[in-house]
């Protein structure tokens, strides 16, 4: 009975894990690269590459699913496991907690970030929310997701959101005023096996400098970029058995965050794509430490 029992539970851990695997990275004006890791160092980390190729390890015993940057390019980031806690990184080292529950209803930190304007967002309960003035939560919008895994708010005011429960994978845009629209649809790769809910999700949102919207596709181990007219197209396909979760863009490049399932779990690696299209792995969590 304890072997069945320790075997359901590494089940369920194998599938928390790669349910829900970190889903931010982000790029300062310094090109140091920020992103999560919830697989090493206790509940996970949140690390820093330099530009020069050093890491250092910012935050240990951290659940983070995201990173983002304040307009200053400070890290921001959140706990999302037990309690629910924004933090900001200064420059100066110092630490600033944005905000603290223990409540995951008033914030969830496990879907949150930060948006160009400063305001804390979050999707909890089937809606997008942000923090008011009050401190209270406040709806972004009165649309209704069936699931959803992460947010992103872009510099105009917009929100945008995977529903990964309609029409095979959904991205959703919520306006400044609240009104939300498909941008696009059937996103999900069909695999030939019945559908994995965990496993074959949408995960990290961004706007790349060209002005369009991209999101990672786990089945497919892709990153999918959305155009006009709920056109889409494939912008990055992982290698080997790696899948990506996260994007961001810097000068022109795009630097992917992936992840390995297959045989032990591995990663996190970044990726950098130049203008070209030629791949540059820049740091691999296993090949690193040795």
């Amino acid at each position: 009975m304890k072997k069945l029992i320790y075997l359901l539970c590494g089940l369920l851990y194998t599938s928390i894990i790669f349910g829900h695997p970190p889903w931010g990275i982000a790029v300062d004006n310094e090109k140091n690269i920020y992103f999560a890791d919830i697989m090493h160092h206790g509940m996970g980390a949140v690390y820093k590459l330099t530009h020069e190729g050093q890491l250092e390890i910012l935050f240990k015993d951290f659940h983070a699913h995201n990173v983002s940057l304040d307009k200053n390019g400070n890290l921001i980031t959140s706990h999302g496991e037990n309690n629910h806690t924004m933090i900001r990184l200064n420059s100066d080292s110092t630490i600033d907690t944005l905000f603290h529950t223990d409540n995951h209803t008033e914030f969830f930190g496990g879907n949150s970030s930060y948006s160009p304007s400063g305001e804390i967002i979050f999707g909890i309960e089937k809606y997008f929310w942000k923090i008011n003035q009050q401190g209270k939560r406040e709806k972004l919008s009165e649309h209704k997701f069936t699931w959803n895994q992460t947010i992103y708010a872009d510099e105009d005011g917009n929100y945008y959101g995977p529903d990964i429960g309609e029409g095979n994978g959904q991205v959703i845009k919520i306006n400044k005023q609240g009104q939300s629209s498909i941008i696009a649809t059937d996103l999900i790769t069909k695999l030939g096996r019945p559908v994995d809910p965990h496993n074959d999700i949408l995960m990290g949102i961004t706007k790349g400098y060209d002005g369009f919207i991209y999101i990672a596709e786990i089945a497919g181990r892709r990153i999918i970029k959305i155009l006009h007219n709920k056109q889409t197209e494939t912008f990055y396909i992982s290698d080997e058995d790696w899948f990506p979760t996260a994007i961001d863009f810097f000068a022109g490049e795009a630097f992917i965050l992936e992840y390995k399932i297959s045989g032990k779990h591995r990663g996190p690696r970044v990726i950098k794509v130049d203008e070209s299209g030629k791949r540059t792995e820049l740091f691999n969590y296993s090949t690193y430490w040795k």
